[in-house]
């Protein structure tokens, strides 16, 4: 690392580090008063010590919800999507999915390699938050001390590591600001990797593209436009000419009834006065102001193109965080904000001014860490249920216990490779659903639908069709989830009923109770006489 005002030596005992063009993301900056885009002979290298250890630091605190906690819903629908890729079966033809085919396929790969598991998943995305975060520090420090890229690490790194989730957003992230870092050096290999998080999330490759052509300038724009589209067409055009129809209706189709699920925005709070409760309210107002505050910093002074290149990622975090307020949707504006805030604080000379960009940056590193912090000192989990695919992971005592219990009726009922149906309490009103049952339990599902989905599973034309599937199927079971989240009304369009009884009607008359475990119930076919009384 070159201290401001030091003089650059060359490092003899490995003389291709003298050359930047091996290490185009490690750039050292100047004072914030030249913080501008450099020539690469004014490049210096960062040790390598350092970034290696902001890299395992990051991967240390995504790494404490490794073995804590399960995502019936979240992490249900990438691990159930995986599955059925590894069986062979391709996303919007053979199941519906609403996200690029990117992270089924990924994780199909790896389910395929080592087979299911809720632990393999998460060390990938362990790894890919940490270069995400390693990513964000080495942008930022392209044009800031060391002390406020930093902060955009610690920003970032916390912003990836909580909440977790089996979702594309990590993926698309680390391809997305990877693009951003190589478009200066190599234009078309940016485009590239813009084009392959597109796979992941079709917004954020969209906007890494547009961030790389700002990067790149006139020079290498061109290029970078070429290899982003070509790259994006030929990932996409299996499923172009296998299911073009169903690719559209899912994917572009879907934004029509996205609006059902959308929240206000959390403004008024009142509950008491835990620090952390306020934080976690105000959390998307607070984001959204830094990047209005970014904005207006802009005008005072003059980005270097690398910084506005992070704009469009911005935005598009931000129209993400817009459609639904809630914390599973805070993640891309909460990564990519801080190195942009770290950035323009280092330029401003002001105080007051730097005092308004920092705070949101301390807002994002301050609630990770306290979020951490209270999984290491307050474990979300007792034990790991006994189930293979679980493989350590814990939850509350009384999880594990219905979820063993259901396990052990499921596979004394229904042989492998059986189907079951994994219900909602009702289907005219549906917040979430637990496609991860499916995973859980190892049986596949007979219908299209994993995904309990507004505006998808409460219309009647979908009912007909998982009727007619289990119908045709005829399940041993049909697991119903009771919990009381399945369907708790949100203030939203989703949270009123559609009147679509379909379902609920074919499965009264057609199953009965015969056990509960928890929040499972079971329900087996009215033709054969019952195995268990339902317990209270």
């Amino acid at each position: 690392m070159r201290l401001p005002g030091s003089r650059r030596r060359p490092v003899r005992a490995m003389p291709w580090a003298n050359d930047a063009s091996a290490w185009p993301l490690l750039r050292a900056p100047r004072r914030p008063s030249t913080v501008r885009a450099r020539s690469d002979r004014e490049a210096a290298i960062e040790p390598l010590w350092l970034l290696a250890g902001l890299w395992f630091v990051a991967a240390i605190l995504a790494g404490v919800t490794l073995r804590e906690g399960i995502a019936p819903h979240e992490e249900g629908l990438m691990l159930q999507a995986a599955q059925r890729v590894a069986d062979g079966q391709l996303p919007y033809r053979d199941f519906w999915c609403n996200c690029g085919p990117g992270q089924p396929f990924a994780l199909g790969a790896l389910t395929k390699l080592v087979g299911p598991s809720l632990v393999t998943w998460r060390l990938v995305r362990l790894a890919l938050d940490a270069t995400v975060a390693l990513l964000a520090f080495s942008l930022a420090r392209r044009h800031a001390p060391l002390p406020w890229a930093l902060a955009a690490w610690l920003g970032a790194a916390g912003a990836m590591a909580f909440p977790t989730g089996a979702g594309p957003n990590p993926a698309a992230l680390a391809l997305g600001l990877g693009a951003i870092a190589l478009a200066r050096r190599a234009p078309a290999g940016a485009g590239a990797l813009a084009g392959a998080a597109a796979l992941f999330r079709p917004d954020l490759g969209a906007a890494a593209a547009v961030g790389v052509l700002i990067a790149t300038g006139r020079g290498g724009a061109v290029r970078a436009l070429l290899a982003s589209t070509v790259t994006a067409a030929l990932l996409y055009l299996p499923f172009v000419l296998l299911a073009p129809r169903e690719l559209l209706d899912q994917t572009v189709g879907f934004l029509g009834v996205q609006d059902l699920q959308r929240l206000p925005f959390p403004l008024d709070y009142a509950g008491g006065a835990d620090p952390s409760k306020v934080l976690e309210l105000y959390g998307p107002a607070i984001l959204i102001a830094g990047l209005a505050a970014w904005a207006v910093s802009a005008l005072a002074r003059r980005p270097s193109l690398e910084e506005w290149a992070l704009a469009p990622l911005a935005i598009a975090g931000a129209l993400y965080l817009l459609a639904r307020t809630d914390e599973l949707h805070l993640a891309p504006l909460a990564v990519v904000l801080p190195a942009m805030l770290a950035i323009a604080a280092a330029e401003l000379r002001r105080g007051a001014a730097r005092v308004v960009l920092a705070l949101p940056l301390l807002f994002v590193i301050g609630q990770a860490v306290e979020r951490q912090l209270a999984l290491v000192v307050h474990p979300t989990g007792d034990r790991a249920p006994a189930l293979a695919v679980v493989d350590g992971v814990r939850v509350p005592e009384a999880d594990a216990e219905a979820l063993e219990a259901t396990a052990r009726f499921v596979s004394a009922r229904v042989p492998p490779g059986a189907p079951i149906f994994v219900a909602n309490p009702r289907h005219d009103l549906v917040r979430v659903g637990d496609p991860l049952l499916y995973v859980l339990l190892e049986r596949p599902n007979p219908t299209r639908y994993d995904a309990m989905t507004p505006g998808v599973v409460t219309t009647a034309r979908v009912q007909r069709e998982i009727v007619a599937d289990l119908r045709s199927a005829s399940p041993a079971l049909v697991v119903r989830w009771v919990d009381p989240t399945a369907s708790r009304p949100e203030p939203n369009r989703a949270g009123r009923s559609s009147g679509v009884r379909i379902l609920d009607a074919f499965l009264e008359t057609a199953y009965r109770p015969v056990a509960r475990f928890g929040d499972y119930q079971l329900l087996a076919p009215r033709r054969s006489p019952p195995t268990r009384r339902p317990s209270t």
